[in-house]
């Protein structure tokens, strides 16, 4: 594979500068650390007068040095507004790949960085559907009934509709996971008192389900043994918060159940 070629240090700059933009979307859209160091490494690798590449990534933040005709560069980028795009993630590795195979020039590569990072997630009828699904399936494999299931995907669906208009505010992940919890548990409880048919417990069990954060701990698990431990250890300690923002918020609204039943 033949190597890339920059002419000065603007453009050795502008080079790292989008092999960190490319790092950045994604962590931003849910990828591990380790796989976005590893591709501004052969980003920037690709390119013959960049030598010396050191990446150090975070889930808040990246920082690059890398030396061009001996001098150091260093640059630092900060990631804000985390969230889970698979999609972005796949179109961003095909992407650098293609990138690194040399198909796409510098300048194509700022105008598809920016398509990637237009592009919308699915829309909003699609996921309260499959939230509601997801939601629904837990509650009957965790061992509620029909009726269950059909109460459990309308409070699924609600809770879809409120996770996607809270992110529109940027309201921190704690404070997000905790009113979708406490929404779902008064709907639970709502339901619950309205009819003898459904189970409190399954409707809250299997809706909170797309609130627990697995991908999240899987992924820290995942950097830890690929050895950025610093990044895992972040991971784990936002998903402790994100299940005690759940436990919160199921807690309080049973503990007002148990005010009012008594």
């Amino acid at each position: 594979m033949e190597k890339r070629h920059v002419g000065n240090l603007n453009e050795a700059k502008s080079m790292i500068n989008l092999a960190m933009i490319t790092g950045q979307m994604l962590i931003k859209n849910g990828a591990e650390i380790y796989r976005s160091e590893d591709t501004i490494v052969r980003m920037c690798a690709c390119v013959e007068e960049i030598r010396e590449v050191e990446v150090f990534a975070l889930s808040s933040a990246i920082f690059v040095s890398a030396q061009y005709e001996g001098e150091t560069i260093t640059m630092f980028k900060d990631i804000k507004n985390q969230g889970v795009h698979l999609s972005r993630i796949d179109a961003i590795n095909s992407f650098s790949r293609n990138f690194v195979s040399g198909t796409i020039s510098l300048d194509d590569a700022r105008s598809e960085l920016l398509a990637i990072s237009s592009m919308e997630k699915c829309s909003l009828p699609m996921s309260m559907f499959f939230i509601g699904l997801c939601s629904a399936s837990f509650a009957v494999m965790f061992g509620g009934d029909w009726y269950d299931f059909g109460y459990t995907f309308f409070v699924g669906m609600v809770l879809s509709f409120c996770m996607r208009t809270t992110s529109r505010y940027n309201i921190n992940f704690f404070a997000d996971t905790l009113i979708g919890t406490m929404v779902v548990s008064i709907l639970a409880f709502i339901g619950a008192n309205a009819t003898n048919r459904l189970h409190m417990d399954m409707i809250i069990i299997g809706s909170i389900m797309p609130l627990v954060p697995g991908m999240q701990i899987t992924n820290s698990l995942r950097d830890i043994m690929s050895g950025d431990f610093v990044s895992g250890m972040i991971g784990i300690t936002k998903g402790i918060f994100v299940a005690l923002a759940i436990a919160l918020g199921v807690g309080f609204i049973l503990n007002i159940q148990k005010i009012i039943g008594g």
